[in-house]
């Protein structure tokens, strides 16, 4: 465990221009890439859970996708410098975040995060964020940030409580017009 630990703090402290990888620390007891919390399991998403995690979004969306197929899987599969945890009951999947690693490294960026609304309020959404601050920290990243709806209050009080500030307005940032709120967490001084 030491070596492990030795070999993530030289990986990922100056990121020295590789690839970031979570995959290859799924046995790393100390991040709990991989866990259970009151009846939920979170893990790594695989190519497989893309089909479920568009489910997930026509729900939250009201029918709409944001993310196709192909944007999941170049996420999860392709896209070394980015990954998803999923939150399962029972064997089926019914929450994601997203996260994408930025600026040499330094940064990382929620993609995305969503719930069934059927398992919403039951704390799903915030062991998500709660998790993946902790994976970010641990490996030695700066800051985290995320883009939300100006008129989802809801996802931004949920930000809020995990220690998200507003950064600024971004006018017009979605496609239909609306704005967004770019949101910034200090991981470490």
């Amino acid at each position: 465990m030491k070596k492990l630990k030795t070999l993530l703090t030289t990986t990922f402290k100056g990121f020295s221009g590789k690839k970031f990888n979570p995959r290859r620390y799924l046995e790393m007891a100390d991040i709990d890439l991989e866990h259970d919390r009151e009846g939920v399991h979170y893990r790594l998403a695989d190519r497989v859970d893309i089909v479920a995690l568009l489910a997930i979004e026509r729900d939250v969306y009201n029918g709409d996708i944001p993310w196709t197929f192909s944007h999941f899987e170049h996420e999860i599969v392709k896209n070394d410098e980015a990954f998803f945890i999923v939150a399962e009951i029972s064997g089926s999947v019914v929450g994601f975040i997203g996260t994408r690693i930025n600026h040499h490294g330094q940064d990382a960026h929620v993609t995305n995060l969503a719930v069934f609304k059927a398992f919403q309020g039951q704390q799903i959404a915030s062991t998500l964020i709660e998790q993946l601050i902790s994976l970010m920290a641990a490996l030695g990243k700066n800051v985290m940030t995320l883009e939300v709806r100006r008129d989802n209050t809801k996802a931004q009080g949920l930000y809020r409580r995990q220690g998200f500030v507003t950064d600024k307005l971004l006018p017009q940032y979605y496609e239909d017009g609306a704005d967004a709120i770019w949101m910034v967490k200090e991981l470490k001084k």
